[in-house]
């Protein structure tokens, strides 16, 4: 058996864990759905990250995934090339975000930075971060990071459509 097919086989049994999209109200909800499952699947598998990060959909079920995603946008308006950007960047950003976050690091890998060491005169910015970050919820930056992309998104579409009424 090739490494590849390893690799794919692990992406289609992660992918396969993944519930069934549920009827949402909205594409904004259903896609919204879409990430958090997936970020859900990828938390209890973080080994698997890396192999999330670099590999394409080619195995049946990630390309039924695709396939899900791209129809709930394009059934919302947005344009086929834009689709296709907007799940790029949803999944680089769920996948990427859950990396930073939950990726298994080595002991002899890890690196904490001496952010008090800093000057507070010439960073004080920094400083201030680095006395927020002790109480941060990563899973509250999370949710803020898929509002931004979901509030552009919207406006995009909203653009979109009055373009096309004149």
């Amino acid at each position: 058996m090739y490494k590849r097919q390893i690799l794919d086989g692990i992406f289609e049994t992660v992918l396969a864990e993944l519930p069934p999209a549920r009827r949402a109200a909205s594409w904004q909800a259903a896609l919204r759905d879409r990430a958090r499952a997936l970020r859900s699947n990828l938390r209890a598998h973080p080994n698997t990250l890396p192999i999330f990060a670099t590999r394409p959909a080619v195995t049946p079920t990630s390309i039924a995934h695709v396939e899900g995603v791209l129809n709930v946008l394009q059934n919302a308006g947005f344009a086929a090339d834009d689709a296709l950007s907007i799940l790029q960047v949803l999944v680089a950003f769920v996948v990427g975000h859950t990396i930073a976050a939950y990726s298994p690091r080595r002991p002899d890998e890890d690196s904490r930075p001496a952010y008090e060491r800093l000057s507070e005169e010439s960073f004080p910015r920094v400083r201030e971060a680095a006395r927020l970050l002790a109480g941060h919820d990563i899973e509250k930056e999370f949710e803020f990071g898929l509002d931004a992309i979901f509030s552009g998104l919207e406006a995009r579409l909203a653009g979109s459509r009055r373009r096309k009424k004149r």
